[in-house]
This record gives C-alpha cells, sequence and structure tokens, in this order.
C-alpha cells in the first residue's frame, strides 16, 4: 500500500517495524538523523527517556528500538511495552549541518512491507521533518503518514517536544555536543575522547552555542623541525580540529604555513585530518623543508597575518585563529599594526607557543591597550607531551568569550 501525506492505516498486531531511507546528493556534508519522541496527550514527552536518537538508541525496557547506518535506520516498536500515558509516537528525521532535506535524494518509509511513504524532498529548505506518528485510536494503534516540515533543525524540534535540553545532568546533551561526538565517532573515532573536555571547556566559557570560522597557522620555521619529529604538531591540529567540528557546522579549518614567507596549504576537514601533517611534507624522501613551499627558515609573522586579515576582513562569522610558533619573535612593530587592524574586523587571534623561546610581544599583548578591542591572547605550552587536554582546551579557549561580547557590543560581529 501506497500511503500519501495525512493518510493513515491500522496497525495489525503489536510489533511494527519501520525503515527509513534517505540517501544524500553529491556535495551533501551534513548528517542525516533519525529521532524518536514519545508523547503524552499534551504531545510532550514524559521525560528523557521519551527521547530517542543516536545517542540514546532504546527506552529502558526497549519498546522502542533505534538503529542507524549513514544512509537509513530502521525502528522497531513493540506495541504492547509502550505506557500506557503515551498516546502517540512521533518519528522524525533531522539534518545535522549546514544542508537542508532539499540535500536528499530522497527520503522513503517501509512499513513492515505492508505500506511504503515517500516524502518530497526537492526544493525543500527545512532542517527537520516529521515524517509519521504512531498513535492510539478507538483502542488501536494506528500509523500516519505525515511529512511536515519543521524549521531550525534538533534543538527546536526537541524543545517543542518538551525536551529539556538545557539540563546539564540530563542524559540528553544539547545538539551540538551530540553532533561533536557523533562527527568524531564517525570519521576520527580516535578523537572521540576530547569531546568530553572540550564540552566542559565550552561550558566553563558560556560558549556552547557560539559558532566561528576556525583557522590554523603554523610556524614552519627550521627551527620548528623537532616539534614536527615528535608529533607535536599533528597533536595540537588534531586538537584544534574538534574545536572546528564544534564551532563551524561545516567543520573544515583554513591553514597557513609561514616562514621567511607563507603559504596557503589546504583546507582540513575531518576526511583528510589523519595524517594531514605528514601529507604536506611529502614521502620522507627529502627534507620536509624541501617539499614544503620554500619559505625560508626564519621567522616572518607579519605577511600571513596581514593575509588572513584580508581573507576573513568580511566574513559573516566570527573567525578564530590559532597561531602556532616556537618563538623568535622580533618583529613587534608590524605584528602589533595588523593586531590593531584586525581589531576591526571578527578576527581573534590565540597565540601559542610550543616547546619555544623569546616569544616578544606575544608575551605582553595585555599591556597593548591601542586598539578597538582585545582581540588576542597568548599562552605557551613548554612540553606538549605533559598538556593535559582539559587544561589544554581551557587555555584555548580563554578570552575568546570577552572579545566575543566586545566584538558585538562594538558592533564588529
Amino acid at each position: 500500500m501506497i500511503l500519501q501525506s495525512g493518510q493513515n492505516l491500522v496497525v495489525n498486531g503489536t510489533q511494527l517495524n519501520l525503515t527509513l531511507n534517505y540517501p544524500a546528493n553529491p556535495g551533501f556534508r551534513s548528517e542525516p538523523d533519525t529521532a524518536v519522541f514519545l508523547l503524552n496527550a499534551e504531545g510532550k514527552v514524559r521525560g528523557d527517556a521519551d527521547f530517542i536518537f543516536f545517542n540514546q538508541t532504546a527506552t529502558p525496557n526497549r519498546s522502542v528500538v533505534l538503529q542507524t547506518t549513514h544512509q537509513s535506520s530502521s525502528l522497531s516498536l513493540d506495541l504492547s511495552k509502550i505506557d500506557a500515558d503515551v498516546s502517540k509516537i512521533a518519528i522524525t528525521l533531522v539534518i545535522d549541518g549546514a544542508d537542508a532535506v532539499s540535500g536528499l535524494q530522497h527520503l522513503k518509509m517501509d512499513a513492515q512491507n505492508v505500506a511504503q511513504y515517500s516524502v518530497e524532498t526537492q526544493g525543500r529548505q527545512e532542517k527537520a521533518l516529521i515524517v509519521a506518528e504512531v498513535y492510539r485510536h478507538a483502542g488501536n494503534w494506528k500509523l500516519r503518514a505525515l511529512g511536515q516540515g519543521f524549521n531550525g533543525g534538533l534543538e527546536p524540534l526537541a524543545l517543542n517536544y518538551g525536551v529539556d535540553v538545557a539540563q546539564p545532568a540530563a542524559p540528553v546533551t544539547p545538539p551540538p555536543t551530540v553532533s561533536l561526538e557523533k562527527k568524531l565517532q564517525d570519521k576520527a573515532p580516535h578523537l572521540v575522547s576530547l569531546a568530553k573536555n572540550v564540552t566542559v571547556s565550552l561550558a566553563k566559557f558560556n560558549l556552547q552555542s557560539v559558532k566561528a570560522k576556525v583557522a590554523f597557522v603554523l610556524d614552519a620555521s627550521g627551527s620548528m623541525s623537532g616539534q614536527f619529529k615528535k608529533g607535536n604538531v599533528q597533536a595540537v591540529l588534531d586538537r584544534i580540529a574538534v574545536l572546528a567540528v564544534q564551532f563551524d557546522d561545516d567543520g573544515s579549518m583554513d591553514v597557513w604555513g609561514f616562514a621567511e614567507k607563507h603559504a596557503k596549504y589546504p583546507d582540513v576537514t575531518l576526511d583528510n585530518l589523519d595524517g594531514y601533517i605528514k601529507a604536506i611534507q611529502g614521502s620522507g624522501k627529502r627534507s620536509m623543508w624541501e617539499i614544503l613551499p620554500k619559505l625560508g627558515g626564519t621567522n616572518n609573522e607579519p605577511p600571513v597575518m596581514e593575509e588572513l586579515i584580508e581573507t576573513f576582513k568580511h566574513s559573516d562569522m566570527p573567525v578564530y585563529v590559532v597561531f602556532i610558533t616556537d618563538g623568535g619573535i622580533s618583529k613587534t612593530r608590524q605584528i602589533k599594526e595588523a593586531i590593531k587592524r584586525s581589531a576591526n574586523y571578527p578576527i581573534f587571534w590565540k597565540f601559542v607557543g610550543l616547546g619555544g623561546s623569546n616569544y616578544g610581544v606575544l608575551e605582553n599583548l595585555d599591556t597593548f591597550t591601542d586598539r578597538r578591542v582585545d582581540n588576542t591572547n597568548f599562552f605557551a605550552i613548554d612540553d606538549f607531551a605533559t598538556m593535559k587536554e582539559d587544561r589544554l582546551y581551557d587555555l584555548l579557549l580563554e578570552e575568546f568569550k570577552d572579545w566575543y561580547d566586545a566584538a558585538k557590543a562594538e558592533r564588529i560581529i
């Protein structure tokens, strides 16, 4: 039986198995996620256990069990175990990321090979769909096809159904945290353990809902060779990439290298993060400094800073720049000029000293007041191997919210 929107049918028996298929179009960079809500007569969940999604895939009594893959999900409902005060079960699909429903090739629901329902996706700009409902009627359970659009994604949908996403002690975490863990699990499982540290630090600085572009600037001067060989540069990049996934929906991060000259490298995403530093170094048959663009062997920070300013000065989002160096900073006046100019734009600089010395002006940025807003912060890591993850993320996020609030007050962002 082919169902149309609004059409319903009686569910025979107590077991109902549903399958959703939702392959994406080429270029689709988001994650479609199935979520199920068990609702009372007022259309609200009774508690967090009534919200089933990829981070909580079953009710405590397994009356509802969700299984997901990249392009489909299956749902098993044992209706005999559904509590008497549950009147309706809403079955939804949410787009986690920058894309909309129109990014799906199609969306089809199959009800235990008895009924099928296809939802039109072409041209639809919603971030969520209420695909179907299973509801009580005259002593029976019925399945109704809907295909109803819902703007805003998972959080407003969950709020609409009464889920308290703001409760920190609740087993249901806010969507950005869930999204972070899921994306890491799918594409960088070795970094999943960092998600908790990121979440705690973001909450500490009240940055959970802030969105920003992320850029990574890498000191490629000769004195950095030891940090490359130890794997510290890749390790730092890994940790910044986790922040990029949290801050920016597309999880993409611009990367520059600099020494006497500078160069733009390919953007980093979770797809190419693993081994990224080795990839830009080359095969290893020659030294890294021969394979990297010929940037020279000494530090010259201002030109790459100026290029970043030109790149991001018209950004419609805040830009969080992580600038890695092992020191040898000498161009004080030019660096200050670049920082002063960038203070008029949505750009925040996080300078990180990595196992070096003579950080010069970077260590004294708090005394640099001749600029529109304080848009910089510096910290040094003497030994990266001994730096604990929670402390690292606290240091990385320190003062970013202060700048963010000041920049908003000045209408820079």
